[in-house]
């Protein structure tokens, strides 16, 4: 599905409007919870269930970890096998997830031991499910599609942040995991309605050979190396930060959805205009603005004192700022991975470079973990994860050197980012 102007909307046949309709309501529906594992819903779950800092670490960041590992398995399968097919089981796959982590709460007073284990069972489900579904269609998804469906996350977050208290009840979390699952259920309405891809009944190219030409295209290997090292400072921010409110000061865990409602709006915001920045100024140059942002953003929080700011208003702010770069990080890749893959391997060459992204993050949050593990709050003031920003945010601009990886060749593409719509 390609974008969709509004003066167009009136011109396509009715069977493609019904199929856009149901695309935006799928996803509006379907996407709900993996935003509240990766939006601060699912650490602070887990807070509540008394699971400590370095294993929260380790489970927020298994999720991207195992999915750098499916990423080119299911997209070598996907034509093959049939993307709906595949959809409908992902489907199936992260409803049975969201139902073992929702649940592992009513082991807390009975069975401690079993909790965590149900919790990453739950995870590798979800994860699994949403590989199936996503690899074969998200990246098919029109701006208004994506556009959609983040702003439903956001007033979706928004509304949930008024029945979280400062230190709210475990059965709140799991209403609220509950209906995540619900509105996955509700999406197999929606995805029915999606017309589905040909199956081409050919066995697909060998796996390796595939990986081999697609990492045989000029820079795109070194553009995996740039990426890789780039997501390993940044991909872990948001959660950071979270990590410092709600540990090092105290903050509740409503105040903390604010910090992701703030995150989600900004995001938002990028997605919405920075495409034609991008285009204008060329993918080089905005990774560059890129590095700066997140240094700005990642040291935004642990400088509060420094400019009189509530740890709640210096939260709002670095949220902000963090999902406007991070969303705009991501628009500059989907720019230069079109002009960098290319060929008859486009679609292995897309998934290695989103199995990079989600390995550095989940390498990062591995790191990170250690790190919290070995020295714990033994820092001036006992707030470890003010000291982790600043280094990120002082190592980030280091990491610029880094850019001379990327090939520069004159960047004329137009319409790259028009999924972002005027």
């Amino acid at each position: 599905m390609s974008s969709v102007k509004a003066a167009d909307w009136s011109s396509l046949p009715p069977d493609r409007r019904h199929a856009m309709r149901s695309a935006v309501l799928a996803q509006c529906f379907g996407m709900l919870t993996q935003q509240m594992l990766t939006g601060g819903i699912l650490l602070l779950y887990l807070n509540a269930l008394g699971i400590k800092t370095p294993i929260i670490l380790l489970v927020l960041n298994l999720t991207p970890f195992l999915s750098s590992l499916l990423s080119i398995p299911v997209a070598w399968g996907s034509d093959y096998i049939g993307i709906k097919r595949f959809g409908n089981w992902g489907n199936s796959l992260m409803i049975a997830g969201m139902a073992c982590i929702a649940g592992s709460a009513f082991l807390h007073d009975v069975e401690p031991r079993l909790v965590l284990p149900v919790v990453l069972l739950g995870l590798v489900l979800h994860l699994i499910g949403a590989s199936f579904f996503n690899t074969g269609w998200f990246s098919l998804l029109s701006g208004l599609v994506r556009f959609s469906w983040q702003l439903m996350t956001l007033l979706f977050f928004a509304l949930s942040a008024m029945f979280f208290s400062s230190r709210t009840p475990l059965w709140i979390y799991q209403a609220v995991l509950a209906a995540g699952a619900l509105s996955v259920g509700c999406r197999f309405i929606f995805y029915k309605a999606i017309p589905d891809a040909p199956v081409t009944g050919k066995t697909p190219l060998n796996m390796v050979g595939s990986v081999q030409s697609a990492l045989a295209l000029p820079g795109f290997t070194r553009y995996l190396v740039y990426l890789l090292l780039l997501v390993c400072v940044t991909g872990n921010g948001q959660d950071v930060l979270r990590l410092s409110a709600v540990g090092g000061c105290g903050m509740g865990d409503n105040q903390i959805l604010y910090l992701s409602v703030a995150n989600m709006a900004g995001a938002l915001a990028a997605f919405r205009f920075m495409g034609r920045i991008i285009d204008h100024l060329g993918s080089r140059r905005m990774f560059q603005l890129c590095h700066i942002g997140f240094a700005i953003a990642l040291l935004l929080f642990p400088v509060r004192a420094m400019l009189h700011l509530p740890p709640l208003a210096a939260g709002i702010v670095a949220s902000v700022v963090l999902g406007i770069v991070s969303s705009t990080l991501g628009l500059t890749t989907t720019s230069h991975s079109f002009r960098v893959c290319h060929g008859a391997q486009r679609t292995i060459a897309y998934a290695l470079v989103s199995a990079t992204q989600s390995m550095g993050s989940g390498l990062s949050g591995f790191a990170l973990a250690a790190l919290l593990a070995r020295f714990g709050a033994s820092v001036p003031g006992g707030n470890p994860f003010d000291v982790i920003m600043v280094w990120m945010g002082a190592f980030i601009l280091v990491q610029m050197a880094a850019l001379r990886l990327l090939n520069n060749p004159a960047e004329s593409i137009k319409g790259v980012c028009a999924a972002t719509g005027p």
